[in-house]
């Protein structure tokens, strides 16, 4: 059994240890040092029981099959260290570094923190390898690991298709399992309004838009965090807010936007702050991380003086709540970001608006729209540069390698897939197979300016073309997971070998409630 013959994202460095293999019975035990620490030896409990069907036993002090031992510390040294934003603000590089020491006596976590040692327990869990007595094996391994970026998210949208708390809960689980540590949750657009904000009831009042209460949005952030996962929550404005001003039509004031289906928040109207104020401080008093999302991207038909004057005094209310913003690129043209901002860069190379071939897709009542939404996309190449020039941090999501709604070029294991493949995900993307969008490097995107400062990575998955949670996971899986090696491993690994890892993951996706996975033919050979 090879030391990485599972392991994604690969570990910066594995030693195997010469040892013979750790054998675990069907009731393996995980031992904790503190009954602090409870909680996680309770999650890496569950972890094992779903992915391998054993039913390990939690030990809080002494020693167990697999012990997790906290330091004072970091373990490691010596390995490429961590560069990005952390999504916790707490300014620790080594707070995920961790130890797996893996001998034929038993295993061992070593960290200086429960995140570091929840990083290193996912590993253990992807080496244990399953035998017919219901235990396992584990190869003897010396593993010294941590992260490349600091952030390392997914952007999911729950506006276009609504997904349960239990659904949300299963895409934490597959983010744990690969060590990403944000879930940026888009929940307002000019469909719906997914979040329960007690002073603007109406925005949640439409019986046949499913949302989140509070106490659901509640659940999510802590079962989020318990996995070591922050949430970042999205509030988008002042466009793609069709549903807000259907809501509430004074939000929009005496703004005339130029087509029907446009809108935005009016910076001149009495009601639009105090809007924007009570929204912002609620979610604030809801979140527990540090960051807050404004949106701020295609505001179609928004005169650039508004947009600016918006964008300004929205700034101002989201820290005065005390949290550090986020902003889709398009923020940058306030000229009011700051270096504790994030501007999140997503229009990718190869995927800049083709107003041409839009046109030849869509009736001729929409053109003029079209050529507003052209207009707007002219702009962006400035987007990036004026936010690297203002010393706000640059978060990479460029579309043309992380935005996972894009159609799949090559043909599933399932016929039945193959021929959904042009119906989930977005035709206006060119198709890619996964070995082509597996072929990038976070430090080399042509969209990121070589002076910006990297905040990390950022996956996206947007679901107009998603018509339940099996088509969530057809798009997310297997791409997911080469998102994950690139955002933690520095170096830059080679796609037969990384196939060749997670090839058998499948079994796993399956048993953390993710079976609609793409059964791709570049990833799953015969």
């Amino acid at each position: 059994m090879s030391e990485t013959a599972a392991l994604v994202p690969l570990p910066q460095r594995v030693t195997p240890a010469g040892d013979a293999p750790l054998r675990l019975g069907p009731r393996p035990r995980v031992a904790v040092p503190s009954e602090s620490l409870r909680g996680l030896g309770e999650v890496v409990v569950g972890l094992l029981r779903t992915l391998h069907g054993v039913d390990p036993v939690l030990r809080v002090g002494g020693e167990g099959d697999l012990t997790l031992l906290l330091t004072q510390d970091p373990p490691v040294a010596d390995i490429v260290r961590v560069q990005g934003i952390d999504p916790l603000d707490e300014g620790d590089d080594g707070r995920e570094l961790y130890e797996l020491d893996v001998r034929e006596q038993g295993a061992t976590v070593t960290a200086s923190s429960p995140e570091g040692l929840f990083r290193g327990a996912t590993t253990f869990a992807q080496l244990l390898e399953p035998d017919r007595t219901g235990g396992g094996a584990v190869p003897a391994t010396l593993i010294a690991d941590g992260p490349a970026m600091a952030w390392r998210g997914l952007s999911l949208d729950v506006v276009r298709r609504f997904f349960t708390v239990e659904q949300v809960k299963k895409v934490i689980d597959v983010l744990a399992l690969y060590k990403f540590n944000v879930l940026h949750l888009h929940l307002s657009d000019s469909q719906a309004w997914r979040l329960e904000i007690s002073r603007w009831p109406r925005l949640t009042g439409d019986a046949a838009r499913p949302f989140y209460t509070r106490d659901d949005y509640r659940e999510i952030v802590a079962y989020a965090a318990a996995r070591f996962v922050t949430v970042v929550p999205e509030l988008d404005m002042p466009g793609h807010v069709l549903a807000a001003v259907r809501a509430y039509p004074e939000l929009q004031g005496d703004a005339e936007p130029p087509h029907r289906y446009l809108a935005y928040l009016d910076p001149r109207a009495e009601v639009t702050f105090r809007f924007v104020q009570d929204v912002l401080q609620e979610v604030a008093a809801l979140t527990p991380g540090p960051y807050l999302h404004l949106g701020g991207d295609e505001a179609f038909g928004m005169p650039e003086e508004l947009f600016t004057a918006f964008v300004v005094r929205a700034l101002e209310i989201a820290r005065g709540t005390g949290k550090n913003v986020v902003g889709w690129q398009e923020i940058a043209r306030s000229g009011a970001l700051t270096s504790a901002d994030v501007a999140q860069a997503w229009i990718g190379a190869g995927d800049e608006f083709d107003l041409e071939a839009a046109r030849e897709k869509t009736p001729s009542e929409y053109h003029p729209l079209l050529d507003i939404v052209a207009e707007t996309f002219a702009r962006s190449v400035h987007d990036v540069p004026a936010a690297v020039a203002s010393g706000a941090p640059v978060l990479a999501s460029a579309s043309s390698v992380m935005y996972l709604d894009r159609q799949y070029a090559e043909e599933s294991r399932l016929a039945g897939q193959t021929a959904r493949r042009t119906e989930v995900g977005h035709d206006s993307y060119e198709p890619r197979t996964c070995r082509e969008l597996f072929g990038w490097s976070p430090t080399a995107l042509t969209e990121i300016p070589d002076a910006a400062r990297l905040a990390g990575v950022e996956a996206a998955v947007w679901c107009e073309t998603v018509a339940g949670f099996d088509d969530l996971t057809f798009l997310l899986l297997p791409r997911l997971a080469g998102i994950a090696e690139k955002a933690w491993t520095p170096s830059r690994t080679d796609w037969d070998g990384y196939r060749a890892r997670v090839a058998g993951h499948g079994d796993w996706w399956s048993r953390l409630g993710l079976d609609g996975y793409y059964r791709s033919a570049d990833v799953f050979e015969p």
